[in-house]
């Protein structure tokens, strides 16, 4: 259990850079109005659920209410990614860099605040 506790830890330091990554990129492709944003969004998406996968197994050693708020969490960072990519299909590349910008602040908000609320 606690190589499982240590691998979510890591894998949440992770999913973290690559939001910096993904963030600053989205930027880039606003700026130049070209480009796009589904590999890095796939990378993220899979990231994310394998922390969901780990994490699954971690949640019964802990208390309840940390336990909704990582599910809470944990189904907002799921949702985020497909839903901006539907939401932004056939968009042009700056709105798609804008809107993925927005999203992944929003997402590296939870995804600190998980931080703060351990495990």
């Amino acid at each position: 259990m606690e190589r499982l506790l240590a691998l979510h830890s890591r894998l949440q330091l992770t999913i973290s850079v690559v939001i910096v990554v993904g963030l600053l990129w989205a930027l880039v492709v606003a700026w130049r109005n070209r480009g796009g944003m589904q590999p890095l969004s796939g990378i993220l998406q899979l990231l994310i659920l394998a922390q969901s996968a780990i994490g699954i197994p971690l949640l019964w050693n802990t208390n309840l209410v940390v336990m909704a708020l990582h599910l809470i969490y944990g189904v907002v960072a799921m949702a985020l990614i497909p839903a901006t990519a539907l939401a932004m299909r056939d968009r042009q590349p700056r709105v798609v860099g804008l809107a993925y910008a927005g999203i992944l602040l929003m997402l590296f908000i939870v995804v600190a605040r998980l931080f703060e609320t351990g495990r």
